[in-house]
């Protein structure tokens, strides 16, 4: 018995790791850029090390780039219009116009691809990346697109006209509880809980826009939302027969 277990320690070791972390990783993540699916003809996302890297080539050409390879260096060079971005394989660091970009892990070789963290996407090519658990798909859209009115996104509750809201005690401080979660090393999914007084219409500042949380009859209510892992400070505001109070706090990590 120990010399089978022996022999199988042995053969798991000699197994290169690459291999060991693409068998790991075996999960189909998808890639849209402003909806529309990006195709990755070989080598496809994947994630190592809870990072999610992404084939860079196709991405950038269909993020209109150009791409060039230079062997002898290692380094990939970004060109559209006026603005150049190159990374060196095995570095984790990036130059964008001459302007040095730290990446959270390097971009690496994956059979025969070169591959980098998502998290380049928005910070060296400059566009606006999400994250969807649901579907496992890294969304990237243009940073004026998704700034664009929402829905979703109601007024500022602070630019109501009319008289002022009272002030009043209708967010049950002590029962606020928020914490952060790190989703695949591209962005973070935030979760707020808590209770208001009944009856309560309450909105969420999140990430510079305003939302409405639904409130359940006993005044209990739930906010999740995914968003950049730099995020971290909210905003609660509770309106109730022309009474208001607000509540700010961090994420807990």
């Amino acid at each position: 018995m120990w010399k089978k277990i022996t022999a199988l320690c042995l053969a798991l070791a000699l197994v290169p790791a690459s291999a060991l972390a693409a068998t790991a990783a075996k999960v189909e993540i998808k890639v849209t850029y402003n909806n529309k699916a990006i195709s990755f003809p070989d080598q496809k996302p994947l994630i190592m090390n809870s990072r999610t890297l992404v084939p860079i080539r196709p991405i950038a050409e269909g993020l209109g780039f150009k791409v060039d390879w230079n062997n002898t260096t290692r380094t990939v060079t970004i060109t559209k219009n006026k603005n150049t971005v190159s990374l060196v394989v095995s570095q984790k660091i990036a130059k964008r116009n001459g302007q040095t970009i730290t990446l959270d892990v390097p971009a690496q070789i994956v059979n025969q691809r070169t591959v980098v963290p998502v998290r380049f996407i928005a910070e060296a090519l400059d566009y606006k990346v999400d994250w969807e658990q649901v579907t496992q798909t890294v969304k990237i859209t243009d940073k004026e697109a998704a700034q664009a009115p929402t829905q979703e996104q109601p007024s500022n509750p602070t630019q109501n006209q009319g008289q002022q809201p009272a002030a009043a005690n209708l967010i049950d401080k002590t029962s606020i509880k928020s914490k952060s979660f790190n989703v695949a090393g591209i962005v973070s999914s935030f979760r707020i809980e808590g209770k208001v007084e009944t009856g309560s219409k309450l909105t969420v500042e999140f990430d510079g826009k305003w939302y409405e949380v639904p409130v359940e009859d006993d005044g209990s209510f739930v906010f999740q939302k995914s968003g950049d892992p730099e995020i971290t400070t909210f905003t609660l505001k509770a309106e109730k027969d022309n009474k208001q109070d607000t509540f700010e706090g961090e994420y807990e990590q």
